[in-house]
């Protein structure tokens, strides 16, 4: 048995949908896979596609990323109510987003914990991951989610943040079967967004390969609390999703890592490593 890795299939693309149909039907029988989140935001194209991937896999783990929570001419009363949707669904389907114990694990016992999860922008909170970037928009404007992400309208303030977080900790008090492997579709620390931590600022670079100077992607990651989360169930492994940066490694005694299938140019651009050797392996039983 091999745990699988991977986020970001967005299958509204057609070279993504035919990558993840050309996946084996037999390969991976004995397998299980963590889909960290961003499907489709069309909800017909990601029940078809979680559904076509549970038939591949002997367990299929997955946690909804922004893009599945887009309302784009849907009647959705706002996104909250399709993610409740998404996830009746995936109970309904055997497509697992509960904390398990993986039954074939033998005596390397495990169990995986899917982490709900969203972003906390700088002025939101202290567990923001912001980080400055210079020559910044201060609003994001080109950030899709400030167009099709709607939360609930209530009396007070709806923090997706704590929301999110909440429900996870309906989960905390399941008591783990051996190792943890815990996954989300937002970063849980800044130093997984960049290649050094901190990050050398280089006005040269930015002006020279950065494709959109304007926007900020720390200010829409994730949120530290993801971290604390995961280090409170003595995870060994998280895997995340979110940025197209496919990243493995170990900080403070977790291990990190992210592999996203992404956009057909970003792939053509060679900025996803690892991608084109398929499914990425997090752990052999």
């Amino acid at each position: 048995m091999r745990i699988l890795a991977l986020s970001d299939i967005h299958i509204d693309y057609d070279e993504n949908r035919q990558w993840i149909a050309d996946l084996s039907d037999s390969d991976y029988k004995a397998d299980v896979l963590l889909l960290a989140g961003d499907v489709s935001h069309k909800f017909d194209q990601l029940m078809r596609v979680i559904s076509h991937l549970r038939g591949k896999f002997y367990k299929l783990f997955f946690v909804p990323g922004n893009h599945d929570l887009w309302i784009r001419a849907e009647n959705w009363t706002d996104s909250v109510h399709k993610f409740n949707a998404i996830i009746d669904f995936c109970r309904k389907n055997d497509i697992s987003i509960q904390p398990e114990s993986v039954p074939n694990a033998g005596k390397r016992r495990l169990t995986i914990y899917p982490l709900f999860s969203w972003y906390t922008e700088p002025q939101e909170g202290e567990d923001t991951l912001y980080w400055h970037k210079p020559g910044e928009d201060p609003q994001n404007r080109m950030w899709s989610d400030n167009y099709f992400i709607s939360w609930p309208n209530s009396v007070s303030p709806f923090h997706p943040v704590t929301y999110f977080t909440h429900l996870n900790e309906s989960m905390m008090n399941v008591n783990p079967q051996g190792r943890v492997i815990t996954f989300s579709h937002f970063i849980p620390r800044q130093e997984m967004m960049f290649n050094e931590f901190p990050p050398i600022i280089d006005m040269e670079k930015i002006k020279k390969y950065d494709r959109n100077p304007r926007f900020n992607f720390s200010r829409v990651a994730g949120s530290s609390l993801i971290d604390q989360q995961l280090r409170r169930l003595q995870s060994s492994i998280h895997v995340y999703g979110h940025q197209h940066i496919n990243r493995d490694r170990e900080v403070e005694g977790v291990r990190y890592l992210s592999h996203a299938l992404g956009y057909p140019n970003e792939r053509k651009r060679g900025m996803l490593r690892g991608i084109q050797n398929g499914l990425k392996t997090v752990l052999e039983i």
